[in-house]
């Protein structure tokens, strides 16, 4: 099985994350490639699934309110997928519940030790423009100190919040359309915004773990309709 370098997976599951990437892009496939991989190494994981796309359904167990989500948390369940509501006002609440009741149980013995990691699809529909999302505050802000860890999804720079791109150490970027003047603003102006633009380079990404050093990552092979069953997203790094 071709997989992510150890050290790449061992930063997502112990730092806060943003994953960025326009549509076709191969930020879903790494997404649950990486989920995947950090269920392997014993973290909890949480995926929540505004669209209810079907691409995630494998991750976990689906559940659709906050507390089917918190019984599979009580039976210890290490992967679940959460569906919220598709109305704005609804959707924001159930998070925020959700997030409140897990901070509860994360101090609650028996499982003060649990490694969680929630990653976010679509965040903008939770902090963009007219909602405001407590549970994202909350994970993002506190959450480090009892082991709950967020990686944040969304396809442009611009629909994330300064406090979610800054308290991200581990940042992955896929093909983007940015302005120049933007990503200078996000202290992001050295983004291979022209290669990874270019048809040949076709699911490579950029990324930096820990706050360390960015780099180039290829992907040698992807997955396709013929073989949904393997996994073969191999990654040499330049």
């Amino acid at each position: 099985m071709a997989r992510l370098p150890g050290s790449f997976i061992e930063s997502l599951k112990n730092r806060h994350s943003a994953i960025l990437g326009m549509t076709r892009s191969g930020k879903t496939y790494f997404t649950g490639h990486v989920l995947e991989m950090l269920q392997e190494e014993g973290a909890h994981t949480i995926f929540v699934d505004p669209k209810h796309d079907q691409e995630y359904a494998r991750l976990g167990t689906i559940c659709y309110s906050a507390i089917e989500v918190y019984s599979q948390l009580l039976k210890k369940n290490r992967a679940v997928v959460f569906r919220p509501s598709a109305v704005r006002d609804e959707r924001n609440a159930e998070l925020d519940k959700l997030v409140e009741m897990m901070m509860e149980l994360q101090r609650t013995d028996g499982f003060r030790r649990i490694r969680r990691v929630i990653a976010i699809d679509e965040i903008q529909l939770f902090v963009g423009k007219g909602s405001k999302s407590r549970a994202v505050e909350i994970i993002w802000t506190v959450g480090a100190g009892i082991g709950m860890m967020g990686i944040a999804l969304t396809q442009r720079l611009q629909n994330l919040n300064e406090d979610i791109w800054s308290q991200s150490e581990n940042k992955v970027c896929f093909k983007m359309d940015e302005r120049p003047e933007y990503l200078k603003s996000r202290n992001l102006e050295h983004y291979p915004q022209e290669y990874l633009m270019d048809d040949m380079n076709k699911y490579s990404f950029y990324a930096t773990t820990g706050g360390g050093t960015w780099k180039r990552y290829k992907p040698i092979t992807i997955q396709t309709e013929s073989n949904k069953s393997k996994d073969h997203l191999r990654l040499s790094r330049w």
